[in-house]
């Protein structure tokens, strides 16, 4: 069976380094294999974080991950595949709109429904869901969610658990590109990325 790798990078918010950062963790920390890993840039909605949706519509089989760029892959991650529509469960902060999380998404087959749907009724749904796809996955669709285990968010633990196989970092993308205990994790950051205090001293 097919597996995909899956990251969506539209707009102007992220650096290709991401893109190529998620690879390289995939390759090296993921344990996963036979896999076929896609950049995914088609800019097809107003609302930028929409462009998520487009994956499911552009793989309609095999066993299909989807990783947020803003993430630390550190572990095994088989754990993650799942035949039915997953993400996270959003522990680490209250449940205002809605309980869940897109930064981990996996699926076997075809879900382009939830695709299609959304296209179909645009307008509403990005007035209705304005907040993001979250809310619209959990709404609409009813995803089921992973256990609490093998993923955290920088929110709120921020220090190297080693249960963790992935990290979040949700819209804290920025640490990423400072000297941290992701760094180890990670390719080299290039010097126009370098957040202003991990640049390299250039006295002496």
């Amino acid at each position: 069976m097919t597996l995909r790798v899956i990251v969506v990078n539209t707009g102007t918010k992220y650096d290709k380094w991401y893109s190529n950062n998620i690879e390289h963790m995939v390759k090296n920390y993921s344990n996963l294999s036979n896999y076929e890993f896609i950049e995914l840039s088609i800019d097809r909605f107003e609302m930028q974080v929409a462009n998520k949706l487009v994956m499911f519509n552009e793989f309609r089989d095999g066993q299909n991950i989807y990783f947020d760029l803003d993430s630390i892959i550190k572990g095994d991650c088989n754990q993650f595949l799942k035949k039915d529509l997953h993400v996270c469960h959003a522990w680490w902060r209250p449940a205002y709109h809605t309980p869940i999380n897109s930064s981990i998404i996996s699926w076997e087959g075809d879900l382009s429904h939830i695709y299609k749907t959304y296209e179909d009724q645009e307008d509403y749904f990005q007035l209705k869901y304005s907040k993001g796809i979250d809310e619209y996955l959990y709404r609409e669709f009813n995803p089921k969610t992973y256990s609490n285990k093998g993923y955290s968010s920088f929110q709120t633990v921020t220090q190297n658990r080693q249960s963790d196989s992935v990290v979040l970092y949700n819209q804290r993308y920025e640490y990423l590109t400072s000297q941290g205990w992701w760094s180890q994790f990670q390719l080299p950051v290039p010097e126009q990325l370098l957040r202003p205090q991990a640049r390299p001293s250039r006295s002496g």
